[in-house]
């Protein structure tokens, strides 16, 4: 709050060093206190871009630039005040407008925000994220019509923009267009298949089908990728972005990076959020992940111990250290992880299942089931929970119950598809349903050839040359 009054007492001095359509020739002081809740670093870094726009009042570049940082962190109004400026300054300048813009729809001020937009793009037609950042705004402000027709003129000519079919589709919706819907939501899906909120959307859209089934793998989708979007693809904003010194924007670097697969970046970004700021314990945590992924168990151990010193209580910190010691084959220190780690959080759905392993491979099968239920009471779409337990009444015998729970395994595809189709016929097949196994069975065969899973294969037609044997004669 302190913040927000000290950037709103900056405004209010700026608005009063010039009129609407003057061109501004001044700035005012930067109150002191406005920089008290930032980092030593932050505060160079705004004092030497304000010491730069006061110095140079009639360069728009000056000015945007501080606009740029003050957006970056956040503290929109004061980012729209410069930009305005800078505006003023450049009135050819594309940039400002568009910045201008942005942080206006990021405050709610979707009319003023469109207007600006409009402006912006009478200068760059072109450029389609203003166009996107254009429809988003018509969209909030129930003009489905119009941002329909923008979301469907950015598709024309770049069908491979999924957050168009994305905004699409939510113009769609809100008309209860609800086939129309779910076929933009779905091409924006298959443009970028870990679009979380287009998983969610769609599925919303299958439920008003009356399509069920379909809905509930969207939604399991949607738990899996919960977080993703696609690429910005926004030049522009990347670079304001790029300005962002802050510890928590170095970790959201660090977790995309993680995301791509680059681990070794990803650890980099974490530990240069640690060089910003030793105390954030998230930090501290993903890099007891992340080591752990790289096999560097001593530094993966030694950032398991600041988070618990920094934060004796958190569940997150003592799972990913139990999943660290698991890797690591020291299965009694990793059940007392996993078990400290629900004593804090109960419902934390992968440390039950990480649990029910342990206990199933000392041969506590009745204890595992009870772990693997857990799982799936907390996170019901858990394909790997359901396969666990299944697998464990198989042994047990209790054959029509591990195959309910297999079947419910073999939904979607993916690269585990094949193994979890296999556990399905063999559990047919051992429960004396010969003919359902072998099904499965060759199924399972098929999948795992396609995907180039010779092991895999290779078990297969072990199992198929006994079950094909012909048996002799009653």
């Amino acid at each position: 709050m302190r913040k927000t009054r000290c950037f709103i007492f900056l405004g209010a001095l700026i608005f009063m060093c010039y009129s609407v359509g003057a061109q501004p020739q001044s700035i005012p002081e930067l109150p002191r206190s406005t920089l008290d809740n930032f980092s030593p670093g932050i505060r160079d870094q705004i004092q030497v871009a304000y010491a730069a726009a006061r110095g140079h009042v009639n360069d728009s570049d000056a000015s945007g630039r501080l606009g740029m940082i003050l957006h970056t962190y956040g503290l929109f109004p004061s980012a729209a005040l410069f930009y305005e400026r800078a505006a003023r300054l450049a009135p050819s300048a594309f940039r400002w407008a568009y910045y201008l813009g942005v942080v206006e729809a990021a405050q709610g001020y979707c009319d003023k925000a469109a207007s600006t937009l409009r402006t912006a793009m009478r200068l760059d037609p072109n450029y389609v994220p203003a166009q996107l950042q254009l429809a988003n705004c018509l969209l909030t402000s129930a003009d489905w019509d119009g941002s329909e027709e923008i979301y469907a003129a950015i598709i024309k000519l770049h069908p491979d923009n999924a957050d168009a079919y994305y905004g699409l589709g939510r113009a769609r919706a809100a008309r209860h267009d609800f086939a129309g819907a779910a076929e933009a939501y779905s091409k924006a899906c298959a443009l970028f298949p870990e679009f979380g909120p287009a998983h969610y959307a769609l599925a919303l859209v299958d439920r008003a089908l009356d399509q069920g089934g379909q809905a509930d793998e969207q939604l399991r989708l949607y738990e899996r990728n919960r977080d993703r979007f696609p690429p910005s693809g926004d030049p522009l904003l990347d670079q304001v972005r790029a300005l962002n010194r802050s510890a928590t924007y170095q970790m959201q670097i660090g977790i995309e990076l993680e995301k791509q697969g680059k681990l070794e970046d990803s650890v980099t970004a974490h530990e240069k959020a640690l060089e910003i700021n030793p105390q954030l314990v998230q930090a501290h945590v993903k890099l007891v992940e992340l080591y752990g992924r790289l096999g560097e168990f001593e530094r993966a151990e030694e950032h398991y111990r600041a988070a618990s010193q920094l934060d004796p209580g958190s569940a997150e910190n003592y799972y990913d250290y139990g999943v660290l010691l698991l890797s690591a084959e020291r299965y009694q220190e990793a059940e007392s992880a996993f078990r400290k780690t629900l004593e804090i959080d109960p419902f934390q759905a992968d440390a039950h299942n990480n649990l029910g392993f342990l206990l199933e491979r000392q041969g506590r099968l009745l204890d595992a089931m009870t772990e693997y239920r857990r799982a799936i009471e907390n996170r019901p779409y858990d394909r790997q929970a359901h396969f666990n337990l299944g697998r464990v009444l198989v042994n047990l015998e209790r054959y029509q119950e591990g195959i309910q729970e297999l079947e419910k395994t073999i939904g979607r595809e993916d690269e585990n598809t094949p193994r979890y189709i296999y556990a399905l016929g063999a559990a047919f097949a051992r429960s004396g349903d010969r003919e359902n196994g072998l099904r499965y069975i060759h199924k399972a065969r098929e999948g795992a050839l396609t995907l180039g899973q010779s092991g895999l294969v290779d078990s297969i037609d072990r199992d198929l040359r006994t079950l094909e044997v012909p048996r002799a004669p009653q």
